[in-house]
């Protein structure tokens, strides 16, 4: 089982070549080729999209496609990961999983034999993201329409567990764990009663749910961590939450916990 992390500034200011990380997860941001290029100077790639913001798996079109042709021979990537969602007007479960099908065969085009792994996203209520997205029989099928593998973000499905008023683990439970490729390790935070994503760092809550996980996922082969670098988020009302430490000494220590979870310490 491989480790791979986010490639924020923090992980640069580490001595890489002592980190027992196998894998360095871009794009964080629409500048992705400076990123993936720096990057892959200490390790291959794990490409998690390659650019556009915006892309996600339901659009027909496969923006920049030469940018996505060059990431892919220059990164080492062992995947590429989009995320399960839609852009424009949502419509009904059976039209959004005509569109998996077919934004996967075009981005297929472009990927040769590369596999290809859909992330589940997180569900609000008070958003526009229609709930369908985060049914567990919907992204099985997405997964089927797409010839995909599944990748499990757990702060995502905390969220949508959440705000689907289900417990945790039977919502969990009742995923497609069995094609689970790759885990998305980040912490989410709890304000105001409601689970929020934001890439924080991990408390121990979210490393005992990763090893209830591993025992679950037979297929998995990468865990990721998502975390971010940030010291704190602004709230729905504007003020800040309490700072958080986010030095590179951070980072070296979440890593180190996952390289000691992946080898079942």
């Amino acid at each position: 089982m491989q480790l791979a992390v986010n490639g924020i500034a923090q992980l640069y200011q580490l001595p890489l070549e002592q980190l027992p990380i196998d894998l360095i997860k871009c794009p964080l941001s629409p500048d992705s080729r400076p990123e993936v290029q720096r990057a892959r100077r200490h390790r291959p790639v794990l490409l998690h999209g390659w650019g556009p913001p915006e892309y996600a798996i339901t659009q027909p079109e496969v923006p920049q496609p030469e940018l996505l042709a060059e990431l892919l021979r220059l990164s080492g990537s062992p995947a590429l990961s989009v995320h399960l969602d839609l852009r424009g007007p949502a419509g009904e479960a059976g039209e959004a999983l005509a569109r998996v099908a077919r934004g996967a065969k075009e981005l297929r085009t472009h990927l040769s034999s590369l596999p290809l792994r859909i992330e589940n996203v997180p569900y609000y209520p008070e958003r526009p993201r229609p709930r369908y997205l985060s049914d567990p029989d919907f992204i099985e099928a997405a997964l089927d329409a797409a010839g995909a593998d599944l990748l499990l973000d757990l702060a995502h499905a905390r969220v949508s567990a959440d705000g689907r008023s289900e417990d945790l683990a039977a919502y969990l439970s009742s995923l497609p764990l069995g094609r689970v490729r790759e885990l998305h390790l980040s912490g989410a935070r709890l304000e105001q009663g409601r689970w929020l994503d934001r890439h924080m760092l991990l408390q121990p809550a979210d490393l005992e749910l990763a090893r209830w996980l591993l025992q679950r996922c037979p297929g998995l082969e990468v865990i990721t961590l998502e975390y971010m670098g940030r010291s704190s988020y602004r709230r729905a009302d504007g003020s800040l939450s309490d700072p958080e430490p986010n030095g590179p000494e951070v980072v070296w220590e979440q890593i180190l916990l996952l390289d000691a979870l992946r080898r079942g310490a």
